[in-house]
């Protein structure tokens, strides 16, 4: 039931869920500011899990703001919404089919390409934790 709803403390005792690797691109610093009271400096986005894009996680974490790299990633080891750690890496430390994998879905939420097919994934996107599609076809590099 943790795992369906996306409850981290849940997940993080689950003994049937293993831990996993995820990758975003790092939101923007006005977005992940620790200055932000509304949001107390958590920050919500998908995560492809591997590089056949066919599972994402929602994760909600705090990284702290961008130190500094260039063209920033987030890589979160995570079991279910729980993550037990976040890491803000290059570009250039992740494989170029996870970095594919994000254009796709970045292409799908923001309706860029396709409009059909955006707007008949568009509210399973926005509404699930955790979702199993394949986003690598709709890549637009």
């Amino acid at each position: 039931m943790g795992y369906y709803k996306g409850i981290g403390t849940i997940d993080r005792f689950d003994p049937f869920l293993s831990y996993k690797v995820g990758y975003t691109k790092l939101p923007s610093e006005k977005e992940i500011s620790p200055n932000n009271k509304v949001t107390n400096d958590y920050w919500t986005a998908w995560f492809t899990d591997n590089t056949m894009g066919n599972e994402w996680t929602k994760l909600t974490l705090t990284t702290g703001l961008n130190p500094g790299v260039k063209d920033p990633y987030v890589m979160a080891y995570h079991k279910g919404s729980y993550v037990k750690v976040a890491r803000i890496v290059p570009r250039t430390y992740i494989n170029q089919t996870y970095v594919s994998n994000l254009v796709a879905l970045d292409a799908l939420l923001n309706h860029k390409g396709n409009t059909e097919t955006n707007n008949h994934y568009l509210k399973k996107y926005k509404t699930q934790i955790h979702i199993s599609d394949t986003v690598q076809q709709l890549i637009t590099e």
